[in-house]
């Protein structure tokens, strides 16, 4: 590891820091999982994964802030989807650590019902 030390700029692991903090928490990546091949509307969120609107909205921020999220406007609504690299980075991870992600399994953002 002592080799890649001289590797990266102290930005560079500040931003890499900030991607892992921000996908650290379980609901903001149900969030993204939910937003990663389709856009949704806060409500939409807030229904799907079943927490608070207010909650949901700080979330979604600080996914926004680490370059995770990204959102458009429609009409009245704000929808919002995952990155492009979000996806790709999201998708690599789930296949190292989650390899029934690997075999076709849906994967749902929505949290399981016990």
């Amino acid at each position: 590891m002592a080799e890649l030390e001289g590797v990266f700029t102290s930005e560079a692991v500040e931003a890499v820091t900030a991607v892992l903090q921000a996908l650290a928490l379980p609901l903001r990546l149900r969030i993204v999982l939910d937003i990663l091949d389709r856009e949704a509307t806060a409500a939409d969120l807030a229904d799907r994964l079943d927490v608070g609107y207010g909650t949901l909205a700080q979330h979604l921020r600080h996914l926004r802030l680490a370059g995770l999220v990204q959102r458009r406007r429609a009409g009245n609504h704000v929808r919002y989807v995952a990155a492009p690299s979000t996806a790709v980075l999201v998708r690599a991870i789930l296949a190292e650590v989650a390899p029934e992600a690997r075999s076709g399994a849906h994967i749902s953002g929505a949290r399981p019902r016990h």
